[in-house]
């Protein structure tokens, strides 16, 4: 697995790639004030309900990023760029240009992009509280696994699979309508394809996989709901302009 790498000049998004950036880290990111003008009202409104468990702050800085993400893929202002809800709940864009996702989590925010398939992001806080409770969303099979491991080891192991079921159900665009217990994401050195079986008899689709650089105690996962040639990983340098999409 590769690193974060800082995007290039006059990078070419293609179709079938899977772009995942990330906001940089330290003093160059975004503070919140700044975040709060490039949302709208309805989005400063739930950062606001948001801040009464302190998740305000961390969604407003993903909402930010967001929007300059998406603006620089198809080269419009920030503030230009409009979502609304898919069928299933999920945000989306209302012209449906590009497919994204986003989350937030262990001080990280994550986008990830893709031309042509649905996507799903993850992110968790590797210190995030656990307890063998949460095995409950894991298959069986998963959670032989799990209790094979010393108790220190579980946590960890255990965050990789639910980032990954995630991303998974969030590249679906059911969410937790699928019940994540019946999903299995154990793929092979952390990428593979996953057999998803959708909601109200609609079938099964394939997802793919892949695990991202975690860093600074988190752990993330991306997927997409279609073939995909190429996984890049980006911190999003907040000056960039207009990017190339083919």
């Amino acid at each position: 697995m590769g690193g974060w790498a800082t995007v290039p000049s006059g990078l070419v998004v293609r179709s079938g790639e899977l772009h995942v950036f990330k906001a940089p880290p330290g003093p160059s990111g975004q503070d919140v004030e700044e975040a709060r003008g490039l949302v709208t009202d309805e989005e400063r409104d739930m950062a606001e309900a948001l801040g009464r468990v302190g998740d305000g702050a961390a969604f407003l800085r993903t909402r930010a990023l967001t929007r300059r993400v998406l603006g620089w893929v198809l080269g419009r202002s920030p503030v230009d760029i409009e979502f609304c809800r898919s069928e299933h709940g999920r945000p989306a864009l209302v012209d449906r240009e590009v497919c994204f996702s986003a989350a937030y989590g262990g001080g990280q925010q994550l986008v990830a992009v893709s031309l042509d398939s649905e996507v799903g992001v993850d992110v968790q806080d590797g210190e995030v509280a656990y307890g063998e409770n949460l095995h409950l969303s894991l298959t069986e099979w998963e959670q032989r696994l799990l209790r094979r491991l010393s108790p220190s080891a579980r946590r960890m192991f255990f965050l990789s699979l639910w980032t990954r079921k995630e991303a998974v159900l969030r590249a679906t665009g059911y969410g937790l309508r699928v019940p994540p217990e019946e999903v299995d994401v154990l793929v092979e050195d952390g990428a593979g394809a996953v057999a998803v079986p959708l909601p109200d008899g609609a079938g099964v689709v394939e997802v793919q996989v892949r695990d991202l650089p975690g860093g600074r105690g988190a752990v993330a996962a991306a997927a997409v709901a279609g073939p995909v040639s190429a996984l890049h990983t980006w911190i999003f340098d907040l000056s960039l302009q207009q990017a190339h999409c083919h």
